[in-house]
């Protein structure tokens, strides 16, 4: 039999009718091809350029090799898998070992890897270039192949019949030929460089899902028809506009007024003279300023220069947290909405608990109302027309990155440097945009130095970078520039914005503003003298942040006893309606969440809040709501109150306090918290017409490290070198002496303290040091610290083999090897038993399914309760317990695991029970 009609007998995917297998080469071409005509310019000379090809030549070759990834379903061990696809390719004369194929089963992408070298280097192709080309397409299902596997697979390859080869051969001329490729294969080019490798493999894996999908790709087409590879390109057009896949053309120049509805000030102003004559090269751009100076619209706004200038692709910008990523959505989204211009743009929030964020949800919906709960099962295409929106299909984990526009957790940026399954697709949604990296000082030595990997390669890749940050040490500003590529600039003081580009300063301003005069005075740290403080310093709208949960629940019940206030009451004492102020979303789920309580009112009217992590999501979320809308930007502002909050409350949310108490803190956080101090101009409370800071611990002996154990959150030798920093000092003048003080506090060594404390300060120095560079090595081995490590495996010397991190499982011998170090935690979903069955609520209202097939409803219900644990030994208890068999069917709940409330956990000296109160979210008691 002609190897022709072999070839057409191979299937990739099975069915009635099946789809072959050059079919399905042809369809994943076609993707990647209408992919690259839709994206901007730059990213066609991207690929043209890694290649030295004219960007009509890279098209084709581009598209040759997308659709090879799947050359290792030309198998004997994949063509066997499906008895009604095996007896017809046997009945063709493609015969197999069908014992060697029973017993040695390997996956058809390492055979990919085997096969597409071979072919390329057959076709001309010199094996420095066949060979990082084959690993990268044998990786398209996340995983590049290991030692073991690959073994294997040269085994069958060895016992495959001549035929085999001649049909692989076949596949590939005939996927060339359509695309109007030449065999041999000649390209001016020496080397494939890491970049070039992951922008294929990343295309084909990306191509790979949309053409498989047979909404999209109809099966039982047949590939020998004439018009086959025209139809299957119009297809693959029809596919990305129903995703809709971004195509973000150039629309002008736009005047920063026309996209906010205020005049810039000296900050935002000096983004568009740095950014005026931008090179061809990708930008970074740094904006070193104080809390509350509109650093956020100076970032969009330079986003909108950069795209246009340099024809970027689209937007993401990274928060330190969910919160804050929740807080900065909306914003974002009115901002696209103001520049699309009516065109249909794609936002996506990006971070586990996006679902519960009712302005994503309305996106969501607005997108087309449908399934959306498993990621997996998921892939139906939104259809708004125009405006901002998110179709469904974007918002499984590892598409989301493949959005136009982007907001979102950091994390979600690192995991593209770390060998998570599909790392490289996240990599390729960032290249060619314009990333901003908000709050870059808020990470420790482990994730910055995953920052800093990023930051190589999103340099790589061509995209361009927005760091801000209010507080930021020397070497951390350095460190990261240095991974961009910039060494010993000298930039002006600060508050400053420079720009870079190719290595070099484009330019960079100082940036004069109006000095803040803050009043520090120190205040006590035992919490029921903290909450006389406080109260003393009523009325007005008051904050407290504290180091702890536990201490954050300690302050809120030490505040006195009280009337537990509900959402309906809250909104009803305020006269809130749906149109006013920062109260909409509120109001929208008064109905559903109207008994749910948000605080507490004391006898004298004082109303208390409190928010941290560990609520259940949907409580913290509802939290959150409540402290924007009652101590933002807009609103009614209560006469009198008091918000008790953990770090959560640090970063990025918008919040304005007349008087604000901090437990001690490193230096720069403390100003970061400061940044919530009279934030925004407005009438204050008698009593509160200037800043007044209050530090717990300023003026007491600092024994914040052994009695109130606040260095199991900070290194104690960054609190003691603020506390000695802050001695003395009754005022902190902002911008002007943070500077003086980051370089003071970070810069001291043990000989600056004083004697009674020099020999705990070379202690904890040295604790610190080894702990920076442990941290800082784990980091260099685990992340794409180099290009080229891009197709390696793992430091053997960090870690025994390459775990194959899978960002959607927790598993905890890898779990801690993700974004951010730190004990192990675990997310649960708090439950309640009666009987043999289970409740999310202590009243038996809310069922919750661990059986059977779980319906949208029922996964958001669950997921909506999940809160994430670490005090020992839950995180330990819990993970080696399987999640209810329910729940591992669900991307979105596999990773949970149930706890009964009021659970109990053995430790070597006590037993731990954990309690849920609808005031104070999980409490850990000892009993």
């Amino acid at each position: 039999m002609e190897v022709q009609t072999q070839a057409l007998t191979l299937w990739a995917k099975s069915g009635d009718p099946f789809h072959p297998l050059l079919a399905h080469m042809l369809d994943t071409a076609a993707v990647a091809w209408a992919i690259l005509e839709r994206e901007p310019g730059r990213t066609r000379k991207l690929y043209a350029t890694d290649w030295n090809l004219g960007e009509k030549e890279a098209l084709p070759w581009v598209a040759f090799l997308a659709g090879l990834h799947d050359l290792g379903k030309a198998s004997p061990v994949f063509q066997a898998a499906w008895d009604e696809g095996a007896k017809r390719v046997w009945d063709a004369g493609l015969t197999w070992d069908e014992e060697l194929v029973r017993e040695q089963w390997v996956a058809h992408g390492v055979f990919t890897e085997l096969y597409v070298k071979d072919v390329l280097k057959r076709h001309g192709l010199p094996l420095r270039l066949a060979d990082p080309l084959a690993k990268g397409l044998g990786a398209h299902h996340g995983f590049l192949a290991q030692g073991e596997e690959l073994k294997t697979a040269r085994l069958h390859v060895k016992s495959e019949a001549s035929t085999w080869q001649e049909v692989r051969d076949h596949l590939a001329l005939r996927l060339a030929q359509s695309l109007g490729l030449n065999l041999p294969l000649v390209l001016p080019v020496e080397d494939a460089e890491a970049p070039a490798i992951l922008r294929v493999m990343a295309l084909a894996s990306f191509a790979d899902w949309i053409a498989s999908d047979p909404r999209f790709f109809p099966y039982g087409r047949d590939p020998e028809a004439l018009e086959y590879w025209q139809d299957a390109l119009e297809l693959a057009r029809k596919a990305l506009e129903d995703l809709p896949w971004p195509r973000v053309n150039p629309r002008g120049v736009r005047r920063f007024e026309e996209l906010f509805p205020f005049s810039p000030n000296p900050l935002q102003s000096s983004v568009p003279e740095l950014l005026e004559k931008t090179p061809g090269d990708s930008v970074l751009l740094l904006v070193e300023a104080p809390m509350g100076l509109g650093k956020t619209e100076a970032a969009l706004y330079a986003s909108h220069l950069l795209r246009e200038r340099l024809d970027h692709r689209g937007l993401y910008v990274a928060l330190p947290t969910q919160a804050t990523a929740n807080g900065l959505f909306n914003r974002i989204r009115e901002f696209l909405e103001r520049l699309s211009g009516g065109e249909r743009w794609e936002l996506q929030l990006q971070h586990g608990a996006a679902l519960l964020n009712p302005q994503y949800a309305e996106l969501l919906e607005r997108a087309r109302p449908m399934e959306v709960y498993d990621i997996e099962l998921e892939r139906n295409p939104g259809q708004e027309s125009g405006g901002v929106a998110a179709s469904t299909w974007f918002s499984a984990k590892k598409r989301a990155m493949l959005a136009g526009h982007g907001v979102g957790t950091l994390d979600q940026a690192l995991l593209g440097v770390l060998k998570v399954k599909h790392h490289f697709i996240r990599l390729w949604g960032l290249m060619n945009r314009v990333v901003v990296l908000d709050e870059v000082h808020a990470y420790d030595t482990y994730t910055s130095g995953l920052l800093k990997s990023l930051l190589l390669w999103l340099r790589a890749l061509g995209s361009s970078v927005i760091l801000m940050t209010a507080t930021l040490p020397k070497k951390k500003r350095e460190e990261l520039l240095s991974a961009w590529g910039v060494g010993g600039v000298e930039l002006p003081p600060y508050p400053r914005v420079a720009a870079f580009s190719g290595g070099g300063l484009l330019g960079a301003r100082h940036v004069p503003l109006e000095e803040k005069t803050l009043h520090l005075q120190g205040a006590p740290t035992e919490v029921s003298q903290v909450a006389e403080a406080l109260k003393e310093q009523l009325p007005g709208a008051l904050g407290a942040i504290v180091n702890t949960v536990d201490r954050a629940q300690a302050l809120y019940q030490a505040l006195g006893e009280g009337e537990r206030l509900t959402l309906d009451e809250l909104l009803d004492s305020f006269g809130a309606g749906p149109n006013q102020g920062a109260w909409p979303g509120l109001w929208e789920i008064r109905e559903e969440k109207g008994r749910w309580v948000v605080g507490k009112r004391l006898k004298d009217g004082t109303l208390v809040f409190l928010l941290h992590a560990r609520f259940p999501a949907e409580e913290r979320a509802l939290r959150e709501a409540v402290t924007l809308a009652l101590f933002g930007k807009h609103g009614p502002r209560p006469e009198k109150a008091i918000l008790v909050a953990t770090q959560v409350a640090e970063q990025s949310l918008d919040l304005d306090f007349d008087l604000l108490y901090s437990d001690l803190a490193p230096v720069d956080l403390l100003f970061q918290r400061a940044g919530r101090l009279h934030r925004h101009t407005r009438k204050r409370p008698e009593g509160h017409q200037t800043p007044v800071l209050l530090v717990g611990g300023l003026t007491d002996e600092p024994e914040f490290g052994r009695e109130l154990h606040w260095n199991r959150v900070y290194e104690d030798y960054v609190l003691l070198s603020t506390w000695l920093a802050l001695q003395g000092r009754e005022t902190v003048k902002v911008p002007a002496d943070l500077e003086g003080l980051l370089e003071e506090v970070y810069e001291r060594l043990p000989e600056g303290f004083p004697d009674s404390l020099r020999d705990r300060a070379r202690k904890s120095y040295q604790n610190l040091i080894d702990r920076l560079q442990k941290d800082a090595s784990m980091a260099g081995n685990l992340s794409l610290a180099e290009l080229d490590r891009l197709l390696s495996q793992l430091d053997a010397s960090a870690l025994a083999s390459d775990f194959r991190l899978d960002d959607e499982e927790e598993n905890a011998s890898t779990q801690r090897f993700l974004t951010r170090l730190g004990e192990p935690s675990v997310s649960v979903v708090p439950l309640y038993r009666r009987g043999e069955e289970w409740f999310l609520d202590a009243d038996g209202r809310r069922p919750a399914k661990m059986k059977g097939d779980l319906g949208k409803e029922d996964v958001l219900a669950l997921w909506s309760r999940a809160v994430r644990l670490s005090r020992f030994p839950i995180p330990q208890t819990l993970l080696g317990e399987k999640p209810p068999s329910a729940w591992a069917k669900s991307g979105l709940l596999r990773g949970l695991r149930p706890l009964e409330v009021e659970r109990v956990f053995a430790r070597e000296d006590s037993v731990l029970k954990v309690v849920v109160d609808e005031e104070l979210g999980v409490v850990y008691v000892d009993v």
